[in-house]
């Protein structure tokens, strides 16, 4: 009986890692939007404007962890097709 438990608490432990992993990730993100929040100039294809570092820092976070998940996404789809 104790080794059919095992790999539920094994789950459970590898999902409380992946929490711990995001707050920590989200806590230094937070701790860098903070320390900076001066204007800096921005230019993206045409558009050349000024804004607060901190959204800069936040849009490429956001952007990064999109591009992660369908990277990952893709990966899987293929993954799963070939086999």
């Amino acid at each position: 009986m104790a080794d059919e438990e095992l790999p539920e608490k094994e789950g459970a432990i590898a999902g409380l890692g992946t929490v711990v992993s995001a707050a920590v990730v989200a806590i230094a993100l937070a701790a860098f939007v903070v320390q900076n929040t001066d204007d800096t100039p921005v230019q993206w294809l045409f558009v050349d404007r000024s804004a607060p570092l901190w959204v800069v820092i936040v849009i490429s976070a956001v952007a990064g962890a999109a591009l992660s998940e369908v990277l990952g996404w893709m990966i899987r789809r293929r993954r799963r097709n070939r086999g």
